[in-house]
């Protein structure tokens, strides 16, 4: 009873937090492909002036390579009892009362451009600490007692680990409008929310993330510009969050369609499909996902994602099918405050991703910058939220529940 009557209390201070901001700033702090509430950050950052500084700053600007990162930090407490503390249906925001690093991420890019018309060579290798690292390794890489992936609650290794998120290469070929070329290890092309907390509206994920779609692939990927308005992006990858040694040494097929139907609106459409049963290589999984986002006005930006799996079993079991919705809204007040709504629903009825029912969720949160004008507080983001979780059969409570509410927040200092 106590923990409901502290959610009670967080829900009623997050919207009085809310509506208590009246004055419109001019900031937009939205892109239209995401949410960062980063990108007004200045563009030297706390570590690229400390590569100025020991005289190798300009050296890695001529050369276009990029290195920072980021630290995420994060606390949640639920209304429901978890077993084990571990929140039923979330991913990185499982632990219940547990304050947890979840990220120390740190990279080094560089863009390359097809459109210039010459050949080019960059990439990106990136590495993050922390106990995110547990739910994301690829089979046989920089994974814990030969497992490579942990479920939400189970302890697998220390709680803070290390992950080689993506490491890949990219070439940018003289090939009619420009042709690019990726090879490596990198995230996923399906889905609207992504494992960088700085590309999401909240600090917890939607279930359509932690449960329809694979998080990383291994492969190759090629990408065209069409048109002014059309980009298509082609290859193979080794399966979901596979890396050096494959489920079943079957490949799978990637695609995705970007549409910039306007400067205010972009669809994008995502294909994967292959083998991906381990030890099978008889049936086929196929995910189909897609996303919209718009702006409605300069300081406000809606997306919605659906997405949509099959997985051929044969024998007697059925084929399993999951899909579920979501849509985002956020809302840019000033520099300081933006707030966002999602809302969620999720079919797994079939029980082949883990959960067994129908899911639904809300989720409301702020993005605070406390210092917006100051070059190096700037850098910091604080997102408290409030979310309730429902579903149409007893899961939550260790099985006693229907619902659970939830209190969050993180704080995410980028470098």
């Amino acid at each position: 009873m106590s923990n409901r009557k502290s959610i009670a209390g967080a829900v009623a201070a997050a919207a009085l937090a809310m509506c208590g901001v009246a004055q419109a700033g001019t900031a937009d702090g939205l892109s239209l492909t995401r949410p960062n509430y980063l990108q007004d950050a200045p563009a030297k950052k706390p570590l690229g002036d400390l590569l100025d500084k020991a005289g190798v700053g300009k050296t890695l600007d001529d050369a276009g390579i990029t290195i920072g990162g980021f630290v995420e930090a994060s606390w949640t407490i639920s209304d429901s009892a978890p077993p084990a503390n571990a929140i039923t249906g979330r991913y990185f925001d499982f632990e219940n009362q547990d304050l947890t690093l979840n990220q120390i991420d740190l990279y080094l890019e560089r863009v390359v451009d097809p459109s210039k018309g010459k050949f080019d060579v960059g990439g990106r290798i990136e590495a993050i600490y922390g106990g995110d690292s547990r739910l994301i390794h690829s089979r046989d890489l920089t994974n814990h007692h030969g497992i490579y992936y942990v479920k939400p609650g189970e302890n697998v290794g220390p709680d803070e680990q290390f992950d080689l998120n993506q490491a890949y290469l990219d070439f940018a070929l003289p090939v009619g409008t420009g042709l690019k070329l990726r090879v490596g290890k990198f995230v996923t092309l399906l889905g609207w929310e992504v494992i960088n907390p700085t590309l999401n509206a909240f600090y917890s994920h939607s279930f359509l993330f932690g449960y329809a779609i694979p998080l990383t692939n291994t492969g190759f990927l090629a990408t065209y510009v069409l048109s002014p308005s059309v980009t298509v992006t082609g290859g193979l990858t080794r399966g979901w969050d596979v890396s050096t040694t494959d489920d079943n040494g079957s490949i799978d097929f990637m695609g995705q369609v970007v549409w910039a139907v306007n400067d205010k609106s972009t669809l994008y459409v995502n294909l994967l499909t292959g083998k991906d049963t381990p030890g099978d290589n008889d049936h086929w999984r196929t995910v189909i996902d897609s996303s919209f986002t718009t702006k409605i006005a300069d300081q406000l930006s809606v997306a919605i994602n659906g997405t949509y799996g099959y997985q051929a079993l044969g024998g007697s079991a059925d084929n399993a099918q999951w899909y579920g919705l979501a849509g985002y809204a956020t809302y840019t007040i000033s520099d300081m405050f933006s707030p966002s709504a999602r809302v969620e629903w999720f079919n797994d009825v079939d029980g082949y991703r883990g959960l067994g029912t129908n899911v639904y969720e809300a989720t409301l949160g702020v993005a605070i910058k406390p210092l917006p004008n100051d070059k190096i507080g700037s850098n910091l983001v604080i997102r408290p939220e409030v979310r309730f979780d429902y579903a149409n059969d007893r899961v939550y409570d260790g099985g006693t529940g229907y619902s659970q509410a939830t209190f969050g927040v993180d704080a995410i200092f980028s470098f």
